[in-house]
């Protein structure tokens, strides 16, 4: 759906604030373009974003339909100098890097060299909101704004924010987005949005309301949401993949595993990861994961002798990274023999132990302290990270008991100092409480 008319969106500072760290939305309404909606997928006006500096004698903008190439802004209430960027070259070179990394999984060139009559998008950095125009005095930056790409857009950071060139960064990426069409995203993890969070803030590839304090539907499509990674890849197709960052957490190189042992990994990607695929002797096994943030992968019938692991991780571009370690098979463990140095037995795999920072038994405050993922608390208040076991005698190591949890499975949990698990008291099927990703509350009958 495309508006009938522009907005001019501001992502502003709080009236008695010095940086935006609540940055507050103003709209306010500007003439209909008279250039064309959007273009097609995959082909924009350009692909090209000048970073305008302004200097000691500021930058010159005219009143009219943006056209970077002339200096003429639909923003601009008159001729108007934006004043001069006073933080220096540090400043501006972080605010450069920070640019470039926030559009580099997408087609599209960041610079600070005019390209004079070459179609561009322009974003002017320096001077204060009255330089521009008289009723945006809060704002730290704005743009003109359509349901789809404007061409030659120009639009605005204004030197407000003292050295901050995350605030910078944020503000410049938001108003440049909104000359190819996105709308304030109510993500905190987006540029798009006036939610406080981690900085940088990347473009995310989740399905997000929009709206600034308070989510809402999105107003420039039928289905209400917005995946801005995807519109602007959509727009400008793919720049340089950036492959994941993938590690192995458990089995460690060089470790003796059991049959079905699990391979427990860590993926993470400046986008997001698509799948974690287990890979055997280069081989794929057809096992794969999506369930982030750690993937468990269990290995397929092998047979015994050394073994080539490796986990693949995609990102959403398809882009690959990987780590591999080698491993030998052997034999089922039991309570008594087959697993090496601080390693336990759970249901005949060998898994660290409570010797082990995240190990069986280890103290934990959430699940993604523990290899398994899994951390749970009883009704004492003790947490511990534990195992899945499946109350069969032996399933859990010396010193632990299978806690039930369901009809016939449980978590391997130390069966004496007090707490939960007295020695000598018969497990009764817990209530679960969800306490966050991966943590439970464990109860049992005295």
């Amino acid at each position: 759906m495309m508006r009938a008319g522009t907005c001019l969106l501001v992502l502003a500072l709080g009236a008695a604030s010095a940086h935006a760290e609540r940055p507050q939305p103003i709209t306010i309404a500007v003439p209909a373009l008279t250039q064309g909606g959007a273009p097609h997928a995959g082909t924009p006006s350009s692909r090209l974003i000048y970073m305008r500096r302004c200097g000691t004698t500021g930058c010159i903008v005219r009143p009219g339909t943006d056209d970077s190439r002339t200096d003429m802004s639909m923003i601009a209430d008159g001729q108007r100098t934006i004043g001069p960027f006073m933080q220096g070259d540090v400043v501006w070179d972080g605010l450069m890097a920070c640019m470039r990394s926030t559009y580099a999984p997408f087609d599209i060139s960041v610079t600070d060299v005019d390209p004079g009559t070459e179609p561009h998008y322009e974003h002017i950095v320096g001077g204060v909101p009255s330089d521009l125009r008289s009723d945006i005095g809060n704002a730290g930056g704005v743009a003109p704004f359509t349901c789809g790409e404007i061409p030659n857009a120009i639009s605005y950071t204004f030197d407000v924010y003292g050295p901050d060139v995350g605030s910078l960064c944020w503000t410049a990426a938001q108003e440049t987005a909104h000359a190819f069409g996105l709308e304030h995203e109510y993500n905190g993890a987006d540029p798009m949005s006036y939610l406080n969070g981690p900085l940088p803030k990347k473009f995310q590839a989740t399905d997000s309301p929009c709206g600034t304090y308070d989510a809402t539907a999105c107003s420039c499509n039928s289905v209400g949401t917005q995946n801005s990674y995807q519109q602007i890849l959509d727009l400008f197709g793919p720049g340089l993949p950036t492959p994941p960052t993938v590690a192995i957490k458990s089995p460690s190189d060089g470790k003796q595993v059991q049959p079905h042992f699990v391979v427990r990994v860590t993926a993470t990607d400046d986008v997001a990861i698509d799948r974690v695929e287990l890979w055997i002797d280069g081989v794929d096994t057809g096992v794969s994961s999506k369930i982030p943030p750690a993937y468990s992968l269990t290995a397929p019938d092998l047979e015994p002798g050394a073994h080539t692991v490796e986990a693949r991780a995609f990102d959403i571009q398809g882009a690959p990274g990987s780590a591999v370690v080698q491993v030998d098979l052997g034999p089922p463990c039991t309570a008594s023999k087959g697993c090496e140095g601080d390693d336990v037995c759970v249901m005949g795999l060998c898994v660290p132990g409570p010797n082990v920072s995240g190990g069986l038994g280890d103290f934990c405050q959430r699940a993604t302290e523990c290899v398994s993922q899994q951390c749970v608390t009883d009704d004492s208040g003790d947490m511990a990270c534990v195992e899945s076991c499946d109350l069969s005698a032996g399933s859990c190591p010396h010193g632990f008991e299978c806690l039930q949890t369901g009809a016939d499975t449980g978590v391997c949990w130390e069966a004496s100092g007090g707490g939960c698990c007295d020695a000598g008291t018969t497990p009764a099927g817990p209530a679960l409480l969800g306490l966050g990703l991966g943590v439970l509350l464990l109860r049992r009958r005295r």
